[in-house]
């Protein structure tokens, strides 16, 4: 398949779609080449030609592949390591890593729905594990029917149905599972067949299915993994340790709420799509807030009276007000030079059991700019459980 089609393709889904690769190397090359893989990561996998473009890289490592230059588990290692936009973590120990599906197979062809692995690092006491999900993809094609050169008669519209491959990566540790995966847009085809329609993309619900692949690699690992308590280690012992540290700074940048009748949904914004005026507007909000209180109460406004009275209007709103989801980002802030470095930003879903949604079980978006995506967010998160 051509690349400016497969570029099509990437551009429209986040995701492997498999138009019926039939040959191996062209599968292979395809999967190299889709979102799938990130361009940091062909390249950290090339032995040369490190600046090609992704689809020649992706070619130049099916190649590798063929030859044994490269062994398919550094491919798979490469693969499971990637940060991706969506993590979900359970505490606790696992009696077995049970040698499931072989994992070397996804690179060369599409497989069944199922648990493949253990992938493993002779230098790393990780495992990790992929969980597959086949899922139709519906494209409408276009044949145009040509009398002559000059001229065509019209357009015969049909949908072809592909099929995309979801790929879901789990991380044992010691004591801990690790899910982590991305979000894409698919679509569905309606029920008319003499005049096919499709319907606009939507997001994949990943709720449905995450709990069930926990539920899953639970089983075979015989493991008796359970969620941490995320409410209270943010809420309580991260705030504490972060919020007001003046070696840190913590900006409070989302919070969904649900009390007493009245649901919140605030969030920062900006006029413009940049990380700093993004982060400004819910303690903004906050801040004003403070001062009009304090106004109202003919108080002097203090900067230290303002920050005690944000404060509390903002624990007041994150801790005690039915919180359903908190997004926040934390930087560490350099002693040398005073520059800031990214830690975590995350939003995290707090569960309430609604089992259509989201926030039916906890989990976490991670942004990936400055912040590492699951695998940074994960590094963090299990040092603040562990101390």
């Amino acid at each position: 398949m051509a690349a400016s089609q497969a570029n099509t393709d990437k551009n429209n889904i986040l995701a492997f779609i498999d138009k019926g690769f039939s040959d191996s190397n062209i599968f292979c090359t395809q999967f190299l080449y889709s979102s799938e893989f990130t361009l940091n990561t062909l390249r950290s996998l090339a032995k040369k030609n490190k600046n090609q473009s992704k689809y020649k890289l992706a070619a130049s490592l099916t190649e590798a592949i063929q030859n044994k230059d490269i062994s398919p588990n550094d491919v798979l290692l490469a693969f499971v390591q990637q940060p991706r936009k969506w993590l979900s973590l359970k505490l606790g120990n696992s009696i077995k890593y049970p040698i499931l599906n072989p994992a070397n197979t996804l690179i060369t062809e599409f497989g069944d729905d199922g648990w493949y692995g253990p992938i493993e690092d002779e230098n790393d006491n990780r495992k990790w594990y992929i969980r597959t999900l086949k899922l139709p993809y519906y494209q409408k094609v276009f044949k145009a029917e040509n009398i002559s050169n000059d001229n065509i008669l019209g357009d015969v519209n049909r949908v072809s149905t592909y099929h995309i491959r979801w790929t879901v990566v789990a991380e044992i540790g010691a004591n801990y599972v690790a899910l982590s995966w991305n979000g894409f847009r698919y679509n569905y085809l309606k029920s008319n067949l003499i005049d096919p329609q499709i319907e606009p993309l939507m997001q994949f619900p990943y709720w449905s299915h995450i709990p069930d692949f926990f539920d899953e690699l639970m089983a075979q690992c015989q493991a008796t993994w359970q969620h941490p308590n995320l409410n209270n280690l943010i809420l309580q012992n991260m705030w504490d340790k972060y919020v007001g540290n003046q070696n840190y700074i913590w900006r409070h940048l989302r919070i969904r709420t649900d009390n007493r009748g009245v649901a919140l949904n605030a969030h920062s914004t900006g006029a413009f799509d940049q990380a700093e005026l993004e982060m400004r507007g819910l303690q903004a909000l906050s801040k004003h807030l403070a001062q009009t209180a304090l106004n109202v109460l003919n108080l002097e406004e203090t900067p230290k009276l303002v920050n005690t009275v944000e404060n509390a209007l903002l624990r007041t709103l994150i801790h005690d007000w039915g919180l359903k989801s908190y997004e926040f980002s934390l930087d560490n802030i350099s002693e040398d030079n005073g520059k800031s470095k990214g830690i975590i930003r995350s939003h995290f879903y707090f569960s309430n059991g609604n089992l259509k949604h989201q926030d039916s079980f906890q989990h976490l978006s991670c942004f990936l700019e400055n912040y590492g995506g699951s695998v940074q967010a994960l590094k963090f998160l299990l040092s603040e459980l562990q101390t």
